[in-house]
């Protein structure tokens, strides 16, 4: 076993005199001398088929083998001159701080096992220096933030029996051949005082690895929320339900990656189920002709057809992965903290959060929780029930909740599913950065064609970050996650064009010209010979999302089986159309957000628009001048060279 310690040594100069005080605060010298190494931890889970290889740097797991090198010359660090600072000024100066780093490979034999591991730190017992002073931050080989900063003694403790004291930076998950870099900073927190006395702190950086198939999500987010409620609220229960509630800054721990698109988990069912709901919009329709979520099949709400039909068409293997028959809360009521009376159940596959499910998530908060509660996005979307005969429940950009006419406006939507039971995780560890992943969900080993993706995955096209709406005759159609930008880097607004009909632009002051000559051109030749003219349709509609794309706008018809509209334009260069997947505002909140052209029109005379609270309205083509994020189509020949389709690992492409 290789062996080497993280050793932090405080020596103060005592100074005479009645200036003491201020020569301590402005000359005290703090040297810091560090040696690190990792500690192979040759046992295992509780499945415990381990044969061990002769090397120190790795063990194998059945067939299952995983190692942990520190690179050549990086084992000793050291700080002279140093005192307590910030992490806006440590994140800020990462350059300037030392750093130690080190790989973790390893291989997987089988395409149904993982190998789980945790890298974790052990303090000495004779350390006179608190750890509560100690930063940590683990980040990649390029500064990508993986976890932290974090105070030592606020991190978990590690799942490995031998070390109870141990705690925990990070958990990662992997199968298949894999290989991740990780750098290792730490520093002291502003929040010690500086002291005329000697202090030492040393810890240990060890590696923790399992076989590890069957961890149940559910078994192990409640462990996860248990220990996170001591320091910081982040439950409130009620009828056996475990509804996760907090604000932004505590919940990071409930994040899941499924079928490229990232979710929250609000809640945990006494049968192991757990309900959640995506992270963004994912698109922006109008509810419906009247309040109702469902009420028969010839007069589905427009929401509920959109959830059930063309959202649920992207999931991939739902049929093993939610619960297809769940049973949905969508009972009026005035009072958004109002628990409902199970009057009206709706079963379906996919739907939204009620009013009081909402209200769930910021309970703890206080009497204005909504504003910091996790669950806000700084976008207006669609809750699941009617406030009134007239209205339905929506949250403001605020966090707030109030009523909205639903065949008078046009929200966002963020669907919701409910998790098997039986659900384990395949990766990740619940954060933002890292989310879990779930077994049954599409993996990456032995991924070549796009064409073979989901939608909602992200992909680097020519540097900047898209997203898959979605694979039609082959080709592979994208969104730009941001907005065209200038040279100094504010949103660039033009008219959409000279007319409704995209493609009618004559000059670079209209949006459909810039986007396919000068915008077009501005594309590498290597993107460039990846893309393909594609089919964009421009049917008129004014309400229901399904008379964008089909000749029959009648609400009984599906968008997948209804005849594509004879209102189309073809080209490489076009908008997201009203009702599309990712037809939204995204990821950046209100005051960051342009107003953003659909290529849809709204009438003869207007064209739709997603509008910076994530609203959509509509305005004269010629007469206002908004953003846009393009939509391009790839050629089926398109291949992926690396990545894992999440938004810090996008697909890199080529030809």
């Amino acid at each position: 076993v290789l062996e080497k310690v993280f050793i932090f040594c405080y020596y103060f100069n005592r100074k005479n005199g009645n200036n003491m005080k201020d020569n301590l605060k402005k000359k005290k010298t703090l040297l810091i001398i560090g040696i690190v190494s990792l500690i192979l931890i040759l046992l295992g889970s509780t499945y415990a088929f381990f044969t061990y290889s002769k090397s120190v740097e790795a063990f194998v797991l059945t067939s299952n083998r995983i190692s942990a090198i520190f690179e050549s010359g990086t084992n000793s660090v050291s700080f002279t001159n140093a005192y307590p600072i910030s992490d806006t000024y440590a994140l800020a100066n990462l350059d300037r701080l030392t750093y130690i780093d080190f790989t973790v490979s390893g291989e997987v034999g089988s395409n149904d096992q993982a190998i789980s591991y945790e890298i974790y730190l052990t303090e000495e017992l004779n350390n006179t220096l608190a750890s509560d002073y100690i930063k940590v931050y683990l980040t990649d080989d390029n500064n990508n933030r993986v976890a932290g900063p974090s105070i030592y003694s606020s991190l978990d403790y590690t799942t490995y029996p031998s070390a109870p004291s141990g705690r925990v930076i990070y958990t990662g998950n992997q199968s298949g051949t894999f290989s991740k870099n990780y750098r290792l900073y730490v520093w002291l927190d502003s929040t010690y005082e500086q002291n005329t006395v000697s202090q030492t702190f040393t810890f240990k950086v060890n590696l923790y690895a399992y076989n590890d198939t069957n961890k149940s999500l559910s078994s192990l987010l409640s462990n996860v929320i248990e220990e996170k409620n001591a320091t910081c609220k982040t439950y409130v229960e009620e009828d056996g339900i475990t509804y996760i509630s907090g604000t932004k800054n505590c919940i990071d721990f409930n994040y899941v990656w499924y079928s490229g698109k990232l979710w929250r988990i609000t809640a945990i069912y006494p049968n192991g189920t757990m309900k959640m709901i995506t992270d963004d919009n994912i698109t922006t329709i109008r509810y419906g002709s009247n309040v109702n979520f469902y009420t028969e099949p010839s007069n589905s709400s427009y929401i509920y057809q959109w959830l059930n039909e063309d959202f649920l068409s992207t999931l991939y293997n739902y049929e093993n992965v939610i619960v297809t028959e769940a049973s949905w809360n969508a009972t009026q009521t005035s009072s958004v903290s109002t628990k409902l009376p199970e009057t009206t159940m709706v079963t379906s596959p996919v739907g939204l959060l009620n009013s009081y499910e909402y209200y769930k998530s910021y309970q703890n908060i206080g009497t204005y929780g909504y504003n910091n509660g996790y669950l806000n996005n700084g976008y207006c979307w669609w809750m699941l029930n009617p406030i009134s005969s007239s209205d339905v429940w929506y949250v403001l950009n605020d966090g707030s909740a109030n009523r909205s006419s639903p065949s008078g406006d046009t929200l966002g939507v963020r669907p919701s599913v409910n998790l098997q039971s039986g659900i384990t995780i395949s990766g990740g560890s619940g954060t933002s950065s890292d989310p879990y992943t779930i077994s049954g969900d599409k993996g990456t080993a032995g991924t070549t064609l796009l064409n073979t993706r989901v939608s909602g995955e992200y992909v680097n096209f020519d540097g900047d970050l898209y997203r898959i709406v979605g694979i039609e005759n082959n080709t592979t159609k994208l969104n730009k996650m941001d907005y065209i930008r200038n040279e100094s880097g504010t949103t660039m607004d033009k008219n959409f064009s000279s007319s409704v009909t995209f493609g009618n632009g004559d000059r670079d002051t209209y949006w459909d010209y810039y986007l396919n000559n000068t915008w077009y051109n501005s594309i590498s030749e290597t993107y460039k010979n990846m893309l393909v003219e594609g089919t964009y349709y421009l049917g008129i509609t004014s309400s229901s999302y399904k008379g964008a794309i089909c000749a029959t706008a009648s609400n009984t018809v599906t968008t997948a089986d209804c005849a594509k509209t004879t209102s189309t334009w073809t080209g490489y260069v076009g908008l997201p159309r009203y009702g599309e997947m990712f037809a939204s505002q995204q990821e950046s909140g209100y005051s960051s957000s342009s107003i953003m052209w659909l290529i849809t029109p709204y009438t003869s005379s207007d064209v739709w628009s997603v509008s910076g609270s994530g609203s959509a309205n509509s305005f004269s083509p010629s007469g206002y001048t908004n953003g846009v994020r393009p939509s391009i189509n790839l050629q089926s020949s398109v291949k992926i060279t690396s990545g894992t389709g999440l938004k810090n690992d996008p697909f890199e492409l080529s030809l």
